[in-house]
């Protein structure tokens, strides 16, 4: 379970955060100081600090400063300061990700995974599009942080596709890959399969070649 910490003074706009991302399986907590945040830091190990800039004793932006100092921890910062000022020293401070309040709690959700999945899941994740990817372990696919339900037929074709990109495979080779020699191979049910995934990822990126097969457009 990935550890989350949320800096932020404003503890009903803080306690709505943990209890939203607890809901949503990480392991949440908060601290409303700047200084007592880098030391809940040095004791404790964090996958992602939340972090607001308008903090008592310390703003978040020196607080990012100290925490680069000793950590590469992920930061996104929440904040109601929106100037472009602002979002630059955000950054130049040592964030990965700016927020300016009122946030949506499901794009913060969306803005997490984005970065969890960039430093730790990257091996196993195939990203398809912008908020489309599918996890190569777990052998699901997601759009906009919701899992797409698939068949299993679906899924096994979706995988031959992704791991070998712009290959043009025959029919006859995806029926080997889609049946064993119990079932019978159906015309009708792999265009079937092709239109399903097509809704999903884009009917653009699944590319008939006429007379041959189909390919995945990376």
């Amino acid at each position: 379970m990935k550890k989350i910490l949320v800096i932020e003074d404003d503890r009903d706009l803080s306690s709505t955060v943990v209890k939203f991302l607890n809901l949503k399986s990480f392991e949440c907590s908060a601290v409303y100081d700047g200084e007592l945040a880098l030391n809940k830091i040095y004791e404790n190990n964090y996958d992602i600090i939340l972090l607001d800039v308008k903090l008592p004793s310390m703003n978040g932006f020196d607080v990012a400063k100290e925490i680069r100092k000793s950590s590469t921890v992920p930061i996104i910062f929440l904040t109601s300061l929106s100037a472009q000022s602002d979002v630059e020293n955000g950054f130049l401070s040592g964030g990965d990700d700016y927020l300016t309040k009122p946030f949506s709690l499901n794009e913060l959700y969306l803005r997490i995974n984005v970065i969890l999945r960039r430093l730790y899941n990257n091996e196993s994740i195939i990203t398809i599009d912008k908020d489309i990817y599918f996890d190569t372990e777990k052998l699901l696919l997601m759009k906009n942080e919701q899992p797409i339900r698939l068949i299993a037929k679906e899924i096994r074709l979706l995988s031959l596709f992704l791991q070998h990109p712009n290959k043009i495979f025959t029919r006859e080779e995806i029926f080997e890959s889609l049946y064993d020699f119990t079932q019978e191979p159906s015309e009708s049910s792999l265009r079937v399969f092709i239109n399903t995934i097509r809704k999903v990822i884009g009917k653009e990126k699944i590319e008939t070649i006429k007379n041959v097969g189909y390919r995945y457009v990376k």
